[in-house]
């Protein structure tokens, strides 16, 4: 029986997981053999899990919550208790019974016992002192959120004296994790605190349920508890940093809001703070890195190898202490010690991140200028007590680039980002994995090859990631952005102007400019010398395309350019072009024998009869395999409407084959994206928007626990990965993995 309810001494890896097994055990009993942990400080046989017509109670829910907590390991048990009872103020009235609690003292017990049995004061206040979390278990599907929140959450979490405590909320599956904090009892995912640390009652996105992967462990929530009064900076290591929880995380838009306050402060609201803040997130990158490095010396697992030959660094570097932040001047011994310290950092960095700093530590910064240091203080106070490399699933450059693009950048760039759900769901249908070589011509910040690296496992080669852009700042952020999911060795290029409608990767790996009286219509492998043009498996790309965005050569370069490309004598309209129709070419003519191509257009190249020639040169050239039309207004652009294209490029006996086979063509329209475009302080983000249940009106939880997204691309995914099977063999094993 012990057995059974201890699972033989095995440990599941993740609370669902646990929770899965639970179901499995209980899900059809009626009853619990015994308690898991003691119940008002005893433990019970044969706990009721069922109601009288056989229907889960909430006793059901409590063991679940609790087997799950053990046996994923979060929590050993000595330190958990369920229906805790606490005295009120008013003697005669009746204790305060929580449904379950976390204390930090195996002994916990013996206290409670003591105040059970003799109301002993010390032991309460004892119990008060080490109670350092809370559960509150119901059934009612998220209805009574508020309500339970205002009566029981709030009081509950008072009762502990701990400086800091979390209370968690597990109703039928549906987790809602709080803590408090200063005094202020808030969600613990800070993103849902709409007003940050002001959050009241409303803005605390009780509508929305946490993902069970939030749930810290035992030794976290004591890290928490232990460090919630003072932080000494001088010795953390990256396991001290807080995680973000995404970009719309109150921590992280009100760190680059209090930069943007500093550096308008100080004059550097220009290109020069902007390039003095991408060279300190790439500092943040490299302290991040080098002190988890230093955790893994003796494992064989290791990979950044660079590390080993270096002072072994555990503690982080990138901080300000207050004394060093309140400097009245430059040569006061504490903001030079800070300057110092920056200094050294960034020198370490320069040698391994050569393409986003500088060789010397002077060529950006001015570090006799007050306005530079005050700007470089304001940024690692702002960053310095959250981790980038732990916050999973953040769409962290994206805010970035929207803070800041108005300000140092392009805006028109801005406006037509591609949404992550977008750049996750052509990634997932085109599948970049192993020893591929991957490019994205027009890469802006690099999502596309950051994604296809991150949803590979780690198993793409970063030396085998390419990519272009006409915009040098995108391409430091794009950098960054490789630097956070991968080794920093991607090939990332800066080329103004035209970018990479002229200029191509040679085998070397180094850009070439096409020669317009050379490569005309189309013949671009045709060189005097001994140059060859690079062939890549896979092309992912969102390009500029559009009538409002039309190549209209105005002079004989941009005219030798044009004629580069064969659609331009087969499809131009008049003297014009859709970019996004050169793009195209340009994708097929880089690709190699059965390379993979999945590229957003607009809708109209995909359905007006302008672009007819286009799509039977396409027809002609390439097997397409899917065409996926998109809603308007998907990008923060206004007026856009998109078909993504999916196609690959067999050789040319093959395709006469498939041809004539008349082969099938995946086709689906998605309306259902998950987000809206929204402008908050003249910046567009995309607000989520969240699957209902038709029958009780609440948004509806996946098997994580996570409030799931009202959207098509996952459905979709899976529908093409099955429609797959059913293709030709070098289809299937391209895109699906098959055989």
């Amino acid at each position: 029986m012990v057995n059974e309810l201890q699972g033989k001494g095995i440990v599941a890896s993740t609370f669902s997981e646990a929770k899965n097994d639970f179901d499995k055990k209980f899900g059809v009993k009626l009853e619990i053999p015994h308690s898991l942990v003691p119940v008002d400080g005893k433990y019970l046989s044969n706990i009721p899990l069922k109601n009288k017509v056989g229907e889960k109670n909430e006793e059901y829910y409590k063991w679940q919550f609790v087997y799950s907590l053990i046996h994923s390991g979060l929590y050993s048990k000595d330190y958990l208790c369920a229906e805790v009872y606490f005295p009120k103020g008013n003697k005669n009235s009746a204790p305060i019974k929580i449904d379950a609690c976390i204390f930090d003292d195996k002994s916990w017990l013996d206290h409670y016992a003591a105040w059970r049995a003799s109301k002993d004061a010390e032991s309460v206040e004892w119990l008060r002192r080490h109670l350092i979390g809370t559960i509150e278990f119901k059934k009612s599907d998220g209805k009574d959120i508020k309500a339970v929140y205002t009566s029981q959450i709030k009081p509950e979490l008072k009762e502990s004296e701990a400086s800091y405590s979390l209370g968690f909320y597990y109703d039928s599956e549906r987790l809602y994790i709080f803590q408090r904090k200063n005094g202020a009892v808030l969600r613990y995912d800070e993103s849902k605190n709409q007003k940050g640390d002001n959050s009241s009652i409303t803005q605390l996105s009780l509508d929305l349920t946490d993902n069970y992967k939030y749930i810290p462990s035992f030794e976290a929530l004591q890290k928490r508890v232990n460090t919630a009064l003072a932080i000494d900076r001088t010795k953390r290591t990256i396991d001290d940093l807080d995680t973000i929880t995404g970009a719309a995380s109150s921590q992280i838009n009100q760190a680059i809001s209090n930069i943007l306050i500093t550096l308008d402060r100080v004059g550097l609201r220009n290109t020069r703070g902007y390039e003095i803040l991408i060279e300190m997130l790439a500092l943040k990158i490299f302290d991040e890195k080098r002190s988890n490095e230093h955790k893994q010396t003796t494992s064989s697992k290791r990979f950044l190898q660079f590390y080993q030959t270096e002072p072994e660094r555990t503690v982080l570097s990138f901080f300000i202490t207050d004394a060093e932040k309140q400097f009245l001047k430059l040569s006061d011994t504490d903001v030079q010690s800070f300057v110092n310290r920056i200094r050294t950092l960034y020198n370490d960095a320069a040698d391994r991140y050569g393409v986003i700093l500088k060789t010397v530590d002077t060529a950006t910064i001015n570090w006799q200028d007050e306005s530079h240091v005050r700007a470089i203080g304001s940024i690692v106070e702002n960053l310095q007590d959250y981790s980038f490399i732990r916050s999973t699933d953040t769409d962290l450059y994206q805010l970035v680039f929207y803070k800041f693009a108005n300000e140092f950048s392009k805006s028109e760039k801005a406006q037509f980002i591609t949404p992550l759900r977008i750049i996750d769901f052509l990634v997932q249908i085109v599948n970049p994995n192993s020893n591929e070589t991957i490019i994205d011509p027009t890469a802006g910040i690099a999502d596309f090859l950051s994604m296809s690296y991150v949803n590979s496992h780690q198993t793409l080669d970063d030396h085998n990631i390419f990519g272009v852009d006409n915009d040098e700042q995108m391409v430091r952020l794009a950098q960054l952005n490789m630097l956070l999911n991968g080794d920093g060795n991607a090939i990332l290029k800066y080329q103004p102007d035209k970018g990479s409608l002229l200029y191509k990767f040679s085998t070397k790996k180094q850009l070439v400019p096409l020669i317009p009286n050379l490569h005309k219509n189309g013949n671009w492998d045709h060189w005097v010398d001994d140059t060859k043009l690079m062939k890549f498996d896979v092309v992912l790309t969102n390009p500029p395309f559009g009538a409002n965005r039309k190549f209209e050569p105005k002079n004989e370069i941009d005219l030798g350019i044009a004629e580069l490309y064969e659609l331009w004598n087969v499809a131009r309209s008049g003297n014009w072009i859709d970019p996004g129709l050169l793009f195209l070419e340009n994708a097929y003519r880089i690709l190699a024998v059965n390379g993979r191509l999945g590229i957003v257009l607009s809708n109209s190249i995909a359905s007006i009869d302008r672009w007819e020639a286009a799509r039977q040169w396409l027809a002609s050239k390439m097997r397409i395999v899917a065409l996926f039309d998109l809603p308007p207004n998907i990008f923060a652009e206004t007026g856009v409407n998109a078909t993504i294209v999916v196609a690959y490029k067999p050789k040319e006996s093959e395709l006469k084959k498939l041809i004539a086979s008349d082969y099938e063509v995946f086709v689906k329209d998605i309306r259902r994206i998950g987000y809206e475009v929204r402008t908050s302080n003249r910046v567009k983000f995309f607000n989520p928007i969240y699957k209902v249940d038709d029958t009780t009106f609440q948004p509806i939880i996946d098997a994580q626990g996570e409030t799931m997204l009202d959207e098509e691309f996952t459905e979709t995914v899976a529908e093409f990965q099955r429609w797959c099977v059913s293709q030709e063999s070098t289809l299937r094993q391209t895109f699906s993995g098959g055989n």
